[in-house]
């Protein structure tokens, strides 16, 4: 592991001030850590003092990593890693993969925690996912194929508070995004984690979400093995408009 903490990868495509949407307004990312998006520099500054930890966080994470490539030890990485990477190299590519499958993971999420029947469940549990790298002969260069999902499982939020740093700093982290929604009306912060080693832990949150996230996907126990097919192929999962998210599912 080559940093202290982990990244909070924020999918949300609405200002995170006003919560406008990303269809009605043009937003553009917080130029410091690109985990943020607004609709104006009036709406970016009143967020600030809020969203200043989690950047801070996710600039100091990626300046490790930078720093690390050049090292010794970092350069001993690309013996071991897949296609001769480095692991900041690693981190952008689980980036661009989580950019690519933020549908798929949004779906996992809500059949997997069945937020549909009890979006309080997003407060209890967590999806956590574990990936392994696959090389260039089977990925191509396409994103959503960089990784394969070894395995995933719904786990207690308790539990997750139990383990090695940084898995408690991340929990309280989506803790603070789900207060900050429920105050201003904007329903639950779902979340799933994702294992990379040597990576550490990285946070997927997914915000606004209610009974109604979700109320036409059928919870079948499938969520697993539709997760692990859609990503082995690289496919997006086709979605629904719903209004209380920015996204479709």
């Amino acid at each position: 592991m080559y940093a202290s903490a982990s990244k909070v990868k924020r999918l949300s495509r609405k200002c995170n001030n006003c919560f406008v949407d990303g269809n009605q307004k043009k937003l553009f990312a917080c130029s410091g850590c690109r985990s943020q998006q607004y609709c104006s520099k009036e709406c970016q500054k009143a967020d600030w003092k809020k969203h200043k930890p989690m950047c801070q966080n996710n600039m100091m994470v990626e300046s490790a990593l930078k720093a690390h490539e050049g090292t010794l030890e970092g350069m001993m990485d690309r013996l071991t890693l897949v296609d001769g990477v480095s692991v900041y190299e690693l981190d952008k590519r689980l980036e661009k993969w989580v950019q690519w499958h933020k549908q798929n993971l949004l779906v996992a999420t809500i059949k997997a925690l069945r937020l549909s029947e009890d979006a309080s469940r997003a407060r209890t549990h967590i999806l956590c996912i574990k990936l392994e790298p696959r090389g260039q002969a089977e990925h191509q260069g396409a994103p959503g194929k960089y990784f394969r999902v070894e395995d995933a499982e719904v786990v207690e939020v308790e539990e997750c508070m139990r383990r090695d740093r940084p898995w408690p700093e991340s929990i309280a982290q989506v803790r603070q995004m789900d207060e900050d929604s429920g105050r201003n009306g904007r329903g639950y912060v779902a979340a799933a984690m994702i294992e990379c080693p040597p990576l550490y832990v990285q946070t997927v949150p997914f915000g606004s979400i209610t009974e109604r996230s979700g109320r036409l996907l059928v919870l079948d126990g499938m969520w697993k093995e539709d997760l692990v097919r859609n990503v082995e192929e690289g496919q997006r999962v086709k979605l629904f408009q719903g209004p209380s998210h920015g996204g479709n599912y």
